[in-house]
């Protein structure tokens, strides 16, 4: 995959309050993973509300040698403008790459076999806990 070819896809439904993602991204470097949630960071911004995400990974590369900084990076950003996430993909070296640097990161996976899975688990968050407002503004 090369640099022309990384972008994510965003679909907000304001009916679940959840953001759909696609990512295509092959994560290398520390500037990968920069770019990468700056993207994120960029259109949470601007929606200026907490959601649910749930992002399909199949197209989502995350390197070994930069798991950690993903790790981290990805932690931050998922408590500052998210009420939960789930991921979904088929493919197993995506699913694989994901799910380690979550554990890394001491961030639960979250992945599932299919969109559906992924909604059924988001809707089970909103109903096991109370998160904070619909609609409340990302933390400062």
């Amino acid at each position: 995959m090369d640099q022309t070819e990384q972008y994510i896809k965003f679909e907000y439904d304001e009916q679940l309050n959840v953001v759909f993602t696609e990512d295509h991204w092959d994560v290398k470097a520390t500037e990968d993973v920069d770019q990468f949630f700056a993207e994120y960071k960029k259109y949470f911004t601007e929606l200026g509300r907490k959601v649910y995400m749930i992002s399909n990974i199949d197209h989502l590369l995350v390197r070994a040698a930069i798991a950690d900084y993903y790790g981290k990076t990805a932690r931050s950003t998922v408590g500052h403008y998210l009420l939960g996430f789930a991921r979904y993909g088929t493919n197993d070296w995506a699913r694989m790459t994901v799910r380690t640097t979550s554990l890394k990161a001491s961030m639960t996976p979250n992945i599932y076999d299919s969109r559906e899975a992924a909604i059924a688990a988001i809707e089970k968050m909103k109903t096991d806990s109370q998160p904070e407002a619909e609609g409340s503004k990302p933390k400062e």
